[in-house]
């Protein structure tokens, strides 16, 4: 048996090396180096410029690079503010369009460079864990700069909930809720709202920090998004950042055999991929996601999506109302996560709980929504949707990595394709 072991120690080395324990496999409070944020006080956290650093991909088993330019952007050159003669798009969104467990040359903005060529600059303001409203903020502030011509923010259907949620990954990040139908006369008064509906004197009305207003009248039915904890505190949430502990010292037995053996990384990283089976349990006692009440048919709770929907496409509108005058097209693609387009997740999320089924949800609702509100004047101006649901339920073995939710390389390629295909046939590029 310990020939064997050996053997096939050997055979991997030479043939299959798997992924040992070194500086690329984490970062940690030991060693940050490989960490691509840094806190910021508007933001939450933004990403560091002038970096490089390294991950293990899983999926892949390669190591994957990441580099940023000296804006803080992962693209492999500076783009100045300036214009010239190509045109620009700008993408916005979070890990996606970052480009997770994706090597440089891999990501959605490089794949949309090869597609438009040389008369086009894609820019890349993709960041992890970021929200809609962090999304707003980072282009108010610094995406304006660049002058796109186009502007495509990807929506996952987490970013509902990041939106709204403090302390939600890195650290303490920029919050909004939202009130309509509220009328001040002033600024005192509007002061006295604030105090009165959020019981929180650091709270902002969103306008007043993205586009300053003048005091006359305001009925706030259009002008309803509060933004609190702005600026933020600057704090490091548990498990982030410099209070991420190494896993030597959570798993010092599997990190040191990590460090050494080829074969028990390969049975190390193949069960992680494996579901164990989970205690069911009655769907009200869950730890909702945020995003589980957002495909109920009905509400099945005291939570109600409806607020959490109608902020989203309010700040998409601001997005809208700001090209106006800013003369860019505005666009949103909407990315489905796995259960929204794949029924055997659907069904390994059924499986948690004892009292609902399939006749319960409706996973494609969130894209079913935005096709409808997006695309008329109901509630904001039509705003242009490109949906990659489709594109995801007929190529769904092709699209994900197996080890996590996000894209892998031959998704990323599908999509670029897709949206490339689809600028074309509305006459956008």
């Amino acid at each position: 048996m310990l020939i064997m072991i050996v053997l096939f120690e050997i055979s991997l080395r030479l043939f299959y090396p798997q992924k040992i324990y070194d500086d690329c496999y984490e970062y940690s409070y030991k060693n940050l180096s490989n960490l691509e944020v840094e806190l910021d006080s508007h933001l939450g956290w933004k990403l560091i410029s002038n970096y490089s650093g390294c991950r293990y991909q899983p999926d892949t088993n390669k190591i994957i690079t990441k580099t940023h330019n000296s804006n803080g952007l992962r693209i492999d050159k500076d783009i100045p503010y300036e214009k010239g003669s190509k045109k620009r798009v700008l993408l916005l969104g979070d890990s996606f369009v970052y480009g997770y467990g994706l090597d440089d040359d891999e990501t959605i903005v490089v794949k949309l460079q090869e597609n438009l060529g040389d008369n086009y600059e894609i820019i890349n303001f993709g960041v992890d864990g970021y929200g809609t409203g962090q999304e707003l903020l980072q282009f108010m502030e610094d995406g304006l700069k660049y002058h796109p011509d186009i502007v495509l923010l990807f929506f996952y259907p987490n970013d509902f909930t990041e939106s709204q949620m403090n302390n939600f990954y890195f650290g303490d990040n920029p919050r909004m809720l939202l009130k309509g139908n509220i009328i001040a006369s002033s600024p005192e008064e509007k002061e006295i709202l604030i105090r009165d509906s959020l019981k929180n004197g650091t709270a902002k009305f969103l306008r007043d920090v993205i586009s300053p207003t003048t005091y006359n009248i305001n009925n706030l039915s259009d002008e309803s998004i509060f933004l609190y904890n702005y600026p933020t505190e600057m704090i490091w949430n548990d498990g982030y950042g410099p209070n991420k502990k190494p896993l030597f010292l959570n798993k010092q037995i599997s990190s040191l055999f990590l460090k050494y053996s080829h074969l028990y990384s390969l049975i190390y990283h193949k069960l992680s991929k494996i579901d164990f089976p989970a205690k069911k349990i009655k769907y009200s006692n869950r730890i909702t996601d945020g995003i589980d009440i957002l495909y109920e048919k009905k509400s099945m709770g005291n939570n109600d999506p409806t607020l959490a929907m109608f902020l989203i496409i309010k700040l998409f509108g601001e997005f809208e109302r700001k090209s106006t005058t800013e003369n860019y097209k505005f666009i949103v693609v909407g990315i489905p996560e796995k259960r929204g387009v794949s029924l055997e997740y659907q069904k390994k999320f059924l499986n948690l709980y004892l009292d609902v089924n399939l006749d319960d949800f409706d996973f494609k609702k969130i894209d079913k929504i935005f096709n409808e509100e997006l695309t008329n004047e109901r509630l904001i101006s039509s705003v242009d949707y490109i949906s990659l649901y489709d594109l995801a339920d007929s190529n769904f073995d092709e699209f994900y990595f197996k080890t996590d939710g996000h894209w892998n390389p031959n998704g990323v390629k599908l999509s670029a394709d897709y949206i490339t295909k689809e600028l074309k046939k509305r006459k956008i590029i």
